[in-house]
């Protein structure tokens, strides 16, 4: 009798241990489907943003009257939509850019209803594109509308039609509310339209900026700093002021004037290979330096694939330094007006000597380059460490310049590399790219303050 009680409680114990064990089995391989299932919609959304971003540089590229301060805008409100129409599909520990951007009101999606991100995102990146690329030829507007339908193929049999119609809709209304906002800016509200301004008459004493003989465009945006910012006070992010301007050998400007001629005369293969590599400042064969910041930030996310909280968040805060960054710095850029290297080496070196590349038409101080890139160093630091290492691909392939990939160790040493090549180049003055890389890091500074989770919230 005890021999059968013993066998019958060994029967009950392997019973019970083996439902035991079959419940943590199947709770797992239920965690393990949900994980596995969040993280391919997690990476199929991190590719429709990429797919979208990556489209918005091509038509940066050749779209007519995009210039770097223009995309560095444009791109700044194509970052504030996309966060806000992917809101309800991101944690609930993630709040509106409404709470941060003083004078934008964004939209609530009903509770009650069920969202779909990509949907939200496909429509909204489509309306925006719509929007801001009025000039965009009709090759860059059919690829738009390819995007859109690939996009959209992937969800209109697959989901409820009442699903699909509300997220719908509601990134195409996000979009319009984010571009309706964006025209209460009236100096930058279609800038692109009259990028020069023909009747602008600059300073013409000594050691001011004025139009190139070689390449007699006019001023390039001379209004750009009273363009509406995103966060910042542009009057707190002013230039340092220049210091004498002086011909003499013993000047500060002789000095960084001689080494801009010293360097290229010639440039070396290396110094040739960082200043093409960086240039992207040719409507037509690239996109803009702003623009060139958006391809670097495609990269760290094609490379991570991070939580969509965390992609949002990144585009939207570089779209709005870049923005920001762009406006402080044609602020400064004519309020003091410094002539380009070549004007002063004209002057006092050699009359005949050119710039790697034709100088932009606008004031050297400060770097329009350097502070772009500070800037979002600062914001892409902030968010993926400060020993980031990548090798960047922007041009990979090009055979027009010097395009090879070039490997960095973080994302100051790549802002540091984009400053140093305006010296290589020819088109700027040490002190610009001093000076525009201070102001960059501190307008990145002030935009990574922006907190967009809620209390005790993180979603890494």
């Amino acid at each position: 009798m005890v021999v059968k009680n013993n066998t019958y409680k060994l029967r009950t114990s392997k019973l019970f241990w083996s439902g035991i064990l079959l419940i943590f089995i199947l709770t797992g391989v239920f965690f393990f489907d949900k994980y596995n299932s969040e993280r391919r919609k997690n990476s199929k959304t991190n590719q429709l943003v990429l797919d979208w971003n990556e489209f918005f540089l091509e038509a940066d590229r050749f779209s007519e009257g995009y210039r770097s301060p223009i995309t560095a805008r444009t791109f700044g409100y194509i970052g504030l939509a996309a966060y806000e129409a992917a809101l309800p599909g991101l944690s609930t520990g993630m709040k509106s850019a409404a709470e941060v951007l003083p004078g934008f009101t964004s939209l609530s999606y009903p509770s009650s209803k069920e969202f779909n991100i990509q949907v939200s995102l496909n429509a909204c990146y489509k309306e925006l594109f719509d929007k801001f690329y009025l000039t965009a030829p009709e090759s860059i507007i059919q690829k738009a509308s390819q995007i859109f339908n690939q996009w959209n193929e992937n969800h209109i049999d697959r989901l409820a039609p009442a699903v699909y119609n509300a997220s719908m809709e509601y990134g195409f209304n996000i979009a319009n509310i984010v571009y309706d906002y964006s025209t209460t800016d009236t100096v930058g509200n279609q800038a692109y339209l009259h990028i020069y301004e023909k009747h602008y008459r600059p300073d013409t004493g000594q050691g001011c900026w004025k139009i190139s003989e070689d390449f007699p465009m006019p001023p390039l945006l001379p209004s750009w700093g009273k363009v509406r910012t995103f966060i910042i006070n542009v009057n707190d992010f002013i230039a340092k002021p220049l210091p004498e301007y002086s011909l003499s050998p013993n000047s500060l400007f002789y000095t960084e004037a001689l080494e801009v001629l010293t360097i290229s005369s010639p440039l070396s293969f290396e110094n040739r290979w960082i200043a093409e590599f960086w240039s992207d400042d040719h409507p037509g064969l690239t996109f803009t330096p702003s623009g060139r910041w958006i391809a670097i930030t495609n990269q760290v996310i094609e490379k991570q694939m991070p939580v969509i909280e965390k992609t949002m968040e990144t585009y939207l805060k570089v779209g709005f330094v870049l923005a920001d960054a762009g406006i402080a710095c044609w602020n400064s850029k004519y309020l003091y007006n410094l002539e380009r290297p070549e004007q002063y080496i004209h002057k006092v070196f050699d009359k005949n000597w050119q710039p790697h590349f034709h100088t932009p038409p606008f004031p050297s101080y400060p770097s329009g380059h350097s502070i772009f890139g500070a800037a979002v160093a600062e914001i892409l630091t902030q968010l993926y460490g400060s020993n980031y290492e990548m090798l960047d691909n922007c041009h990979k392939g090009r055979d027009e310049f010097m395009s090879n990939p070039r490997p960095f160790h973080s994302f100051y040493e790549m802002a540091f590399e984009n400053g140093f090549s305006r010296i290589s180049l020819g088109v700027h003055f040490r002190m610009d790219v001093q000076e525009g890389l201070r102001l960059g890091f501190l307008v990145g500074k002030k935009i990574c303050l922006i907190d967009l989770r809620k209390d005790g919230f993180s979603y890494q």
